[in-house]
């Protein structure tokens, strides 16, 4: 008797596709075992045809795989027994070039690794142990449904298959929304094919900063991008801002425009065990509240970005006391590593703070976060303060026909219940550093206000 030839494959061993593991490109698609729904049935080589044509009739199938001490050995199908001896044993007539894909197998990679191997049909295994097969024809309109041909990415029920498994399973997750700004300029100013670029451009950007084992990216629909993720808020905060600075950084020689992003994060929050939770529901609300975020940092930075500023006056920059003081500024670059240093006073009390990060990392960032340790150091009874957004930006000075540089700051308040998201802007005077802290200040001074009174704080050098 001739051995077995069983095509055993999953998306590790196959080949990469420009530059990319097949596994990345499948990132989050539906595993096989996802979609075997029905109860394997089979025979042994030791049946005889007949036993195989009564199974294949009663439930209606046209193949089915020979499974010999729990193995899968080999199948036989209905064309093979058309003018086989009712008789004869399967082992008569059963092909042994079946393939074996394990239920992890991602759905896209299935399909394939099927037409790799020239095989129609594929059983599904666990351990060798077969749980179910699976067509190629029936693998399309999952392929379909789930991606974008443009960007490669799966569509919004991949991500929402994914977050509801893994809510299911007990984790909690993180909602990132991403929206390219000013998306139609591209297309308006260039052509629809350099807008696709843009797209492409992004979307390997986003997908270049993610853990496939903790996150899952896809094209939202039009210029939007979303991410699930299973880091809680901070750290889906962190990983936003800094995707935003990796999509800055891109270049392409026909755009002249430096291409950005808005994005919102909500979740990542959970304290306490879900009780009689929906799921999808729970989903769609992440989602929404995400991309309402998304939205609110998009329209303040196109507001911000067009803002007629008036002429500025010693007068007009005069304010009302008690306020939060600026009495100590540095930023310091050395090898690969920065420190920003900022120390604020409110009345006799007095503190700095400093931040370290990366020399890349644009130093009004730094300087921000910086300035907003020190300020909740100082305030400590303010509530919750995230930076969303920091950037230098270009205003018009209204009357003097001129633009002059400054800096904006977008902040998100949690005072209890009530959530606000503010933005400040200040012109480069002095330095950036100064500037990008100012920003801060502006976004807060006037909510600040209800909350100006010294606290009982020792000086701090």
């Amino acid at each position: 008797m001739h051995e077995p030839i069983r095509l055993v494959a999953n998306e590790k061993n196959q080949p990469s596709h420009s530059g990319d593991s097949l596994t990345k490109k499948v990132i989050s698609m539906r595993r096989l075992g996802d979609i075997v729904t029905t109860p394997p049935r089979w025979v042994n080589s030791r049946h005889s045809l007949e036993v195989a044509v009564a199974l294949m009739e009663r439930f209606q199938l046209d193949v089915l795989p020979v499974v010999d001490n729990d193995v899968v050995v080999g199948a036989v199908d209905a064309r093979q027994l058309l003018f086989a001896d009712p008789s004869s044993k399967v082992a008569d007539v059963m092909r042994r070039d079946v393939l074996l894909l394990q239920g992890q197998t991602p759905v896209r990679a299935a399909a394939m690794i099927m037409a790799q191997n020239g095989q129609d049909v594929a059983f599904v295994v666990e351990d060798d142990e077969l749980v179910g097969m699976v067509k190629l024809i029936e693998l399309v309109p999952e392929i379909s449904r789930s991606y974008d041909p443009l960007t490669q990415l799966p569509w919004q029920d991949a991500l929402r298959e994914w977050s509801i498994e893994k809510l299911r399973s007990g984790h909690e997750i993180s909602i990132i929304f991403f929206d390219i700004d000013r998306f139609g300029q591209f297309n308006k100013n260039y052509d629809h094919v350099t807008g696709d670029r843009v797209l492409e451009q992004v979307a390997r950007t986003i997908e270049r900063e993610l853990e496939p084992d903790e996150t899952v990216l896809c094209r939202y629909g039009g210029d939007e991008f979303a991410v699930a993720t299973l880091y809680m808020q901070d750290e889906a905060q962190q990983l936003a801002a800094r995707i935003a600075r990796r999509v800055e950084e891109i270049r392409m020689p026909s755009v002249r425009e430096t291409i950005t992003v808005s994005y919102g994060v909500f979740g990542g929050r959970r304290t306490r065990e879900r009780e009689d939770v929906h799921y999808a529901a729970t989903v769609d609300d992440l989602i929404t509240r995400a991309s309402r975020l998304c939205l609110q940092m998009k329209q303040r930075k196109g507001t911000l970005a067009t803002l007629q500023l008036p002429l500025f006056t010693a007068e007009a920059e005069e304010r009302p006391e008690p306020r939060v003081q600026v009495t100590g500024i540095s930023y310091v670059a050395q090898g690969k590593e920065a420190e920003a240093s900022v120390e604020l006073t409110l009345g006799n009390s007095r503190v700095s703070r400093q931040m370290r990060g990366d020399v890349k990392q644009p130093s009004e960032e730094l300087m921000v976060q910086a300035a907003l340790e020190a300020l909740t150091a100082l305030m400590p009874s303010i509530g919750t303060i995230q930076i969303r957004h920091v950037s230098k930006v270009s205003v018009d000075m209204q009357g003097r026909g001129e633009k002059a540089e400054g800096v904006v700051a977008v902040v998100e308040w949690q005072t209890g219940t009530d959530t606000q998201l503010l933005s400040g802007l200040a012109l480069v005077r002095d330095n950036v550093y100064r500037a990008a802290v100012n920003a801060l200040l502006h976004a807060l001074n006037r909510p600040l206000s209800r909350h100006l009174v010294a606290p009982e704080i020792s000086p701090a050098n």
